[in-house]
């Protein structure tokens, strides 16, 4: 399969510091036998999009002017799909028994009990020499069937809890990177970081499992042309993967960022899955992400 080139867009996204430009991801094509509906921008008639996750200023008259597209899309299980790499797919299921007897509203615990664990899988799977954890988001909720609307979804601002993220985007850019390593370390040591490879790996599991519903998707980065990356969108082919029923001693491992241009992963597209064969009482997804600072010494 081959990714589609297309048009540049940029999304600017609102949020609390630490701030990131991301990309979000218009339409590609559409799977012949869809078994799930995957949301995506429309083309806009505006330059330049905005979602506000914090309230908006007084000139705003509201919260996005994003308008979005429910595509089928067809769906792999990741428990009976061929076996996906981090390095070349930018992204893997793997086992991680981890957070026994946190409270995960804590955020002091979690760094001193659960940052070490996240730590110690990324060194493990990538060999890195220094990994440094930046942050961790915990999020509950659950995406209505049909819900295209993002005015609609449920307002989240100022507090510790957000909504799973509902359109198809990946979280860093060819610019933005570099700037959030910039921001974290100070312009002079970032530059020397620079000098060598490093990335943005970051680690998602459930905290109540098995997730039915909202469960995480992802788009393999080895058919997206790196062409179609740097410049502009980021354009899907038409299969995504998900793993069914993911228990809490499982995890996503996935490339946010890397800044080497080897054939390597080096943006993962990934969205909320709206299964249709959920039944309307699953329970409410709960998860925890945690984002890291990867490096290597060659």
């Amino acid at each position: 399969m081959q990714a589609l080139r297309g048009s540049p867009l940029s999304l600017t996204i609102r949020l609390p510091r630490p701030v990131c430009r991301g990309r979000y991801i218009v339409r590609g094509i559409a799977a012949p036998a869809p078994t799930t509906r995957v949301r995506y921008i429309k083309r806009p008639d505006e330059k330049e999009l905005f979602i506000y996750t914090v309230p908006p200023p007084q000139e705003k008259d509201r919260v996005t002017n994003v308008d979005v597209d429910e595509v089928p899309m067809r769906l792999s299980d990741l428990r009976t799909a061929n076996h996906m790499t981090l390095q070349q797919n930018g992204f893997e299921l793997v086992s991680f028994p981890s957070g026994q007897g946190i409270t995960w509203e804590d955020k002091e615990q979690v760094k001193n009990v659960y940052y070490p664990e996240v730590k110690s899988l990324i060194q493990r799977m990538t060999s890195a020499s220094r990994v440094e954890i930046i942050q961790h988001n915990l999020r509950k909720g659950k995406i209505e069937k049909g819900q295209a609307d993002l005015s609609k979804l449920p307002d989240t601002t100022g507090h510790p809890i957000s909504h799973p993220s509902v359109l198809t985007h990946v979280d860093f850019t060819e610019s933005s990177g570099p700037k959030v390593l910039e921001r974290y370390f100070g312009a002079e040591a970032a530059a020397q970081l620079k000098q060598k490879p490093w990335a943005i790996i970051q680690v998602w599991r459930p905290l109540v499992g098995p997730v039915q519903d909202s469960a995480l998707g992802f788009v393999d980065a080895a058919t997206l042309s790196q062409h179609d990356i740097l410049p502009a969108n980021l354009f899907l082919t038409e299969e995504w993967f998900w793993t069914s029923q993911m228990r809490e001693d499982e995890a996503y491992v996935f490339v946010n960022y890397d800044s080497r241009h080897d054939g390597r992963a080096r943006f993962t597209p990934h969205s909320t899955i709206v299964d249709p064969n959920v039944p309307e009482d699953a329970p409410i997804r709960q998860s925890i992400e945690t984002r890291a600072f990867v490096f290597w010494d060659e």
